[in-house]
Formats: C-alpha cells, sequence, structure tokens
C-alpha cells in the first residue's frame, strides 16, 4: 500500500492539529460591524460604461487594492502564537479603520483568486511604471527575510556572482569581517565559494543588515527581480504592500483579473429593516447557495428588469448573516458572513449595506476574507473583513449582478480561469499544482500522461509506485490512523478515504456522501463502486497534485536528477518532514527512507525507458494555430524595421521579442519536430522546429535547451528556457515565425510576422 500520510504523522503535526482546534475555541472576533459607507454620499470608485448598455460598472483597470476606499472599522484576528510558529505563518490579522486593502491583506489571501504569486517584481514595475533601481531592498519583506541559503536556491545563478556585483550580500558580509577570524572574502570571490568555506553564513538573512538594508535597492539582489514571488520561501505571509508596487497593480492586470461576466438588474423599490418573510432572493454564500430567505429584519432591494431577475430580492448583508468559509479556518467568526454575491469572483463579496427607504438609496460594501493554503491547506475564513465602501444607488438605476448561478455571480466559477493556467504553465508550473485545482477543469494529457515540475514523467512516476506497492484496483484493509481518522485504500494508489482531498473528490459525485459513509464505516467496498464513484482521472488528478507538491519540496531542498526523484520518493513514503536519507522504516521495516526513494529512482528511470515520454507521443502533429510561447510577458520589440537596433543587432528583426526574466519555461507554439537545437551566430542557443507545409519556428537567446534534435514535441511542451546568449540588450525571448522552408533544412524560408499567426 502506497503510504499517503507520512510515517503517519510526526509530533508536528499533532500538535498543529491541537492548535487549530484551539483557533475554533478560543479566538475572539469583532461582532458585526456597525459602521456603513453612506447611501447618499459618492465614493471614488472608477466606472465605465458595460458592454455597450446604460449600466457602469467598476473600472477594474483604474482600481487597485490601494485604492479601493479605507475599511470602516477596526478589527482583529488573533490565533495562538504557538500555532503560529508551528505554521511558520502569521494567521494573525489586525485593522484598522481607515487603512486600505493592501495594508491588511497578504498574498496567500488572493492564492486561489487573483493568483499575485504568478506576478515578479519585473512585471509589476512594467504594469505601475516603477523603477526598481530607486525601490529599497527593506521595502521586499519577503526578500530580506530569506537566507543566504534560500536565495541562492531560487535564485537562478546567484551563487556564481562575484561579491562586487551583489552590494547588499557583500555589506551583510561586511558585518562578519571583525568577528570572524580569517574572514576577508576577495572582492572577486563568488558567493557560492564564500559560504562554502563559511557554511554557518548561510543563515544570514539581509534584515540583518538592519538600518543599512534602506541603503540598498532591488538591483543590488542579482535578479531578485526577475523570480517568481512563489519562490520565496513563505511568500504568503507578506502583506500586500509589503510587495513592491503590487498594491497599485490594477485589479484588471492581476494574473487571473477581476472582471464582469453577467445580467443588469434595476434597484426597483428600497424596503427597510420592517420588512421580514423574504424567499424569493438572490444572495447567500457559497456554503448556503445564494437563495437564502431571510425571516426578520429583511432590508433589501427589490430588482425590476428582463427575467429571471424581475422581483428578485438582494437581501442587506448588514442585517442578515450567512454561512460562509472553508476548511478549519471556516469556524472563524462564528462561521458567519454577511449575504451577498460575488459579481466579479471570489477576491471579495459584495453586500448590499446601508438602505433608506425614504429617500429610496442603497450602498454597497466588499468584504475580504484570510486564508491559508499549502502545506497544511487551513481553508478560508468567512467573508468578514469590512465593510469597505463600494457603489451607491437610486431607485430606477441599473445594479451589475453577475449570473444568477451557484457561485454568486461570480464568472470563473469554481475551476481554476483557463487564464490562470496558461500563466501557470508559461511559467513551467503544472496546472496541477494550483489550489483549487479540479480534474474537470482541464486534462488535455490524456489522464495520467504529462510532464510536471522537474520535467518528470508522471506516468513514469506513476509505474515507479505501482512496482514498489502493487497497482491496486479496489478497496484496501480498513484502518485508523494514530489520529483516529478511520477508512480504506481506494483505487490504484490507494489513497485513504479519509483523505480531505480524497473526500471532496468523492463528495462532487452524486450519492458520493453515501459512499464515504460506508468507506468510512468499514462495509465491504466494490471495484466497481470504486470505479463510479473515485474515477481514474480522479485518483489521477490526486497523485499528480500530490507528487508536484513533493517534487517542488525537493527542488526548494536543492535536489535534481535522479536525486530529485528518490528525495521525491522520500517525502511521499515520509510526509513533508520526513528527514533527508533517514533511516525511518514502514510497518513492515521493508524499506527506510532512503532505500525507498533509491528503489523508487531505478524503477522510475526503468519505466521512462518503457513508456517514453507520453507527452511526446499526444498532439505532436501540427494544429496549423501557433500558441504564445511564454504567455504573459510584454512584446519588447516587433518585426520589421527598427531606428536603433543595439550594437550588433540587425537593422530589420525577423521576429517578435518577448521580454522574459531568465529562466522562463519557453514553449513549443505547435507541435513538430526539433530539426536544431545548439548555437546560431547572433541567435545564441536556438531551437528551430519544423511544424510542415514549410513553416517553422525559432526560439533564441536561450539559456538551456531542454530538447534535441530528431525529438518530436507537442504543442506547449517545454522545451528550452529563455536567456541572453547570442546578440542582445538583455534577457527575452526571439521568437521567429518562417514560411516556404525546405524540410529538413533548419535555416530556410521567410521569416513573417509571428502575430499573423497567433494572439498575443
Amino acid at each position: 500500500m502506497i503510504s499517503t500520510g507520512g510515517i503517519r504523522r510526526t509530533t508536528i503535526l499533532k500538535s498543529l492539529i491541537i492548535g487549530l482546534a484551539i483557533v475554533c475555541i478560543t479566538l475572539l472576533f469583532p461582532a458585526s460591524v456597525a459602521a456603513s459607507p453612506d447611501a447618499e454620499g459618492t465614493l471614488p470608485i472608477a466606472s465605465v460604461q458595460w458592454d455597450g448598455q446604460y449600466a457602469r460598472i467598476p473600472d477594474w483597470s483604474e482600481i487597485t487594492l490601494h485604492s479601493l476606499p479605507p475599511i470602516l472599522k477596526d478589527g482583529e484576528f488573533t490565533a495562538p502564537s504557538d500555532l503560529n510558529e508551528a505554521l511558520g505563518y502569521d494567521l494573525s490579522r489586525h485593522w484598522k479603520a481607515g487603512q486600505t486593502a493592501d495594508s491588511y491583506l497578504k498574498l496567500g489571501d488572493f492564492q486561489t483568486s487573483l493568483y499575485p504569486q504568478f506576478f515578479n517584481l519585473y512585471t509589476i514595475a512594467q504594469l505601475t511604471r516603477l523603477d526598481l533601481k530607486q525601490v529599497a531592498l527593506s521595502s521586499f519583506k519577503a526578500a530580506s527575510q530569506q537566507t543566504l541559503d534560500q536565495l541562492i536556491g531560487v535564485i537562478p545563478g546567484l551563487g556564481s556572482y562575484r561579491l562586487n556585483q551583489a552590494p547588499a550580500i557583500a555589506a551583510l558580509f561586511g558585518q562578519k569581517f571583525p568577528g570572524t577570524p580569517g574572514f576577508n572574502p576577495s572582492s572577486d570571490s563568488t558567493i557560492a565559494e564564500i559560504l562554502s568555506a563559511n557554511p554557518q553564513f548561510g543563515q544570514l538573512s539581509l534584515e540583518q543588515l538592519g538600518q543599512k538594508l534602506d541603503q540598498f535597492s532591488i538591483s543590488d539582489i542579482p535578479n531578485l527581480q526577475n523570480i517568481p514571488l512563489q519562490n520565496l520561501v513563505n511568500w504568503e505571509n507578506s502583506l500586500i504592500a509589503e510587495v513592491p508596487g503590487l498594491g497599485n497593480v490594477p485589479l484588471a492586470q492581476m494574473p487571473n483579473p477581476v472582471q464582469a461576466t453577467g445580467m443588469i438588474g434595476i434597484v426597483d423599490v428600497v424596503y427597510g429593516t420592517a420588512e421580514s418573510d423574504r424567499r424569493n432572493t438572490i444572495s447567500g454564500s457559497d456554503r448556503e447557495g445564494f437563495q437564502v430567505a431571510c425571516k426578520e429584519n429583511c432590508a433589501y432591494i427589490e430588482l425590476a428588469g428582463a427575467p429571471p431577475l424581475y422581483g428578485k430580492q438582494w437581501i442587506s448583508g448588514k442585517y442578515q448573516k450567512v454561512k460562509g468559509g472553508s476548511g478549519v479556518l471556516g469556524a472563524v467568526n462564528g462561521g458567519k458572513e454577511p449575504t451577498g454575491r460575488h459579481p466579479f469572483g471570489d477576491a471579495f463579496k459584495v453586500s448590499v449595506w446601508d438602505v433608506n427607504e425614504s429617500t429610496g438609496t442603497v450602498s454597497t460594501a466588499l468584504h475580504f476574507r484570510i486564508c491559508k493554503h499549502g502545506l497544511p491547506d487551513l481553508g478560508c475564513t468567512p467573508y468578514f473583513l469590512g465593510p469597505v465602501p463600494f457603489l451607491n444607488y437610486h431607485e430606477k438605476e441599473p445594479i451589475f449582478t453577475g449570473l444568477l448561478d451557484a457561485q454568486g455571480g461570480a464568472s470563473s466559477g469554481a475551476s481554476i480561469p483557463e487564464g490562470v493556467i496558461d500563466r501557470a504553465r508559461a511559467m513551467g508550473i503544472p496546472a496541477e499544482a494550483l489550489p483549487g485545482y479540479q480534474e474537470a477543469a482541464f486534462d488535455d494529457d490524456g489522464g495520467i500522461c504529462g510532464i510536471g515540475a522537474g520535467n518528470v514523467d508522471f506516468k513514469a512516476l506513476a509505474a515507479a509506485f505501482s512496482s514498489i506497492e502493487g497497482n491496486y484496483g479496489s478497496a484496501g484493509s480498513f484502518v485508523c490512523d494514530g489520529d483516529g481518522n478511520c477508512g480504506r485504500g481506494l483505487g490504484r494508489y490507494q489513497y485513504m478515504s479519509y483523505r480531505s482531498d480524497v473526500r471532496a473528490s468523492i463528495g462532487r459525485q452524486e450519492d458520493g456522501a453515501a459512499f464515504l459513509a460506508k468507506a468510512d464505516s468499514g462495509a465491504s467496498i466494490s471495484e466497481a463502486e470504486i470505479t463510479r464513484f473515485f474515477p481514474a482521472s480522479a485518483q489521477d488528478s490526486i497523485f499528480k497534485a500530490d507528487q508536484t507538491r513533493n517534487i517542488q519540496q525537493a527542488q526548494r531542498e536543492g535536489f535534481s536528477g535522479d536525486r530529485l526523484i528518490e528525495r521525491a520518493g522520500q517525502i511521499h513514503f515520509g510526509g513533508p518532514y520526513a528527514p533527508i536519507d533517514g533511516n525511518a522504516t514502514d510497518g513492515h521495516g521493508r524499506l527506510t527512507l532512503k532505500t525507498y526513494g533509491q528503489e523508487l529512482a531505478r524503477n522510475y528511470k526503468s519505466a521512462a525507458k518503457r513508456n517514453g515520454d507520453c507527452v511526446k507521443s499526444a498532439n505532436v502533429k501540427s494544429s496549423g494555430r501557433l500558441i504564445n510561447p511564454v504567455q504573459g510577458y510584454p512584446i519588447t520589440s516587433g518585426f520589421g524595421a527598427r531606428e536603433s537596433p543595439c550594437a550588433g543587432c540587425s537593422s530589420f528583426h525577423r521576429g517578435l521579442d518577448l521580454g522574459t526574466p531568465e529562466g522562463t519555461s519557453v514553449r513549443a507554439a505547435d507541435g513538430g519536430k526539433v530539426i536544431y537545437a545548439g548555437w546560431a551566430e547572433g541567435y545564441g542557443n536556438v531551437v528551430i522546429v519544423e511544424h510542415g507545409n514549410g513553416m517553422q519556428t525559432r526560439y533564441a537567446h536561450l539559456s538551456t535547451m531542454t530538447t534535441q534534435v530528431g525529438s518530436s514535441v507537442g504543442q506547449g511542451q517545454v522545451i528550452a528556457r529563455s536567456g541572453h546568449t547570442g546578440v542582445g540588450t538583455g534577457s527575452h525571448l526571439h521568437f521567429e515565425v518562417r514560411t516556404g522552408a525546405t524540410p529538413g533544412q533548419p535555416f530556410s524560408g521567410t521569416a513573417v510576422d509571428p502575430r499573423k499567426y497567433l494572439n498575443l
């Protein structure tokens, strides 16, 4: 049986569970807030005409987390300090009336809504016209808190820089000169050489420079601006305001942008709190649905307009509270939040707030939530941080409701938006690794087939695990773990039925709850039932998400190649806290952490040779439609004549330059065959793919190439990493399309504008 919970649970995890129980019982939270927006006043919310209609909606291209109106009421969320320490994450939050959202909300709060973790500082600076050379390093809190070992682990090539090329690190070492005998490195020494000779310095962090940190800019750490925020250790714990420029990024330009899809209603009549027994509602929560009835104190607006909006009631969230939140954090604030809707997605909730029956006016308010995803995943609190004043309306004015669906108007629904998936893949992040991933959202690689984090072949990895554990197709024995969770191992990976992700997947099936109750009771379960309630696609989805987390942890620990597979196996076998190459064994005493990893790596290598790369057998044919090889990055130089080419550059540009940071994943624009992968004058490292019908695509200035001549590649497959080899002015991808090329001849054909073949 595959061990899915580690060598069951560590002491840390047990204390964590106890701590979570404390959260639910002892935290003090603000009572329902009394302050409210003024229904008569005007608010500085930029708006635009929606979809050619007379209604106006917020102009999200002008609205940022910093520019939203300030919160109206003090509040706090205090978690026990020992729990915060166990998590390595500060769950607590405090806010004062007058603060803007960027000063009390964290990156982790938007991890599954706006996805800000996909940004790097370079992109943020472009969106906000920020000069990073003028931004103090101290303003990027997450970076200043990283140890030097952590920085070297997440910034490609940092260890190879000389000390005089990294002034901030040089200053940090400088503080140690007087107190460390014999330590006085040359400015020509590389950072890696210094740390190799003085490994204790790897635990230093830049924040130990104190006030001196203000003297250095972001650019004083080479390539810091080019790494995604999520590469930094504990990135989720940073306030939005602690990432330079992020609070000023328009919400329409977030990786998952706020946008509007839905319907317009008319504020027909405004009613006060004397109303009761309202049943024809469109307000509620994602826990209770969006047709929650109101029994008393039912201040609301009644809508006019075309069916199905005619006669619907939107109840005031100031007076009606509904169940909200998810996971352990769902118990916060008594599990309650203002009733409302999500017309612009789930980054926040929109509530009708103050209503004035005598003047026929109504105000609305926003409410935010606190989330903690990752390991462990604690879910999200209800939307109780607020109110933040939003838009005001009069009777007979139009109001945007979003779609009348199960998501309360959210345009993105429950699955990950395709734009987010595209950006994730462009960064080399498999969509399975995204929080909130659901297998129904996408699965275009044929089930388990796919290359994931670390270029690991999931199909070969699954075969490697099965060769150790046995390929089960039915239910395993009924067992209980040390924490009292009981159930059966299910399906090909023997995932325990008490796992939260397994239960969530099965619970989405009709009669899934009854099946789970059967598994919990120890009753016999047939293979047919597993096939119905926990199909192979769902099992594969959880496997890929599981192993992606394991691989990414192993990468953060510095492993690659065969050792990456070994360490991922150790984490799978012993859990996230498993010691590297440890001697702990399973209940049978057959394998230790170390020998399990070694056997997995051997089996993986054999399976990869036997099965081949399944991605290469899928979508290798040319579709005739090109995709952007580095989705989400700006064009820095277009096709055609250019007035001021760089030194050595041609005055006629034969492709598009896309402003990618070094190391960005480059994907094949279409299926085809690699006919060149090597050095070419001017291009530097270049890969050329032949697509048939005389079309070729070129990818130049690469730092590394992950394919070779003769390989078949599928559309979207990673073939290289961007860089700045050859002639150019810095890191970018030169992307070129050629037509009329001779088959098999890599340097033939005529360059054409790539924008004729793809939408950038």
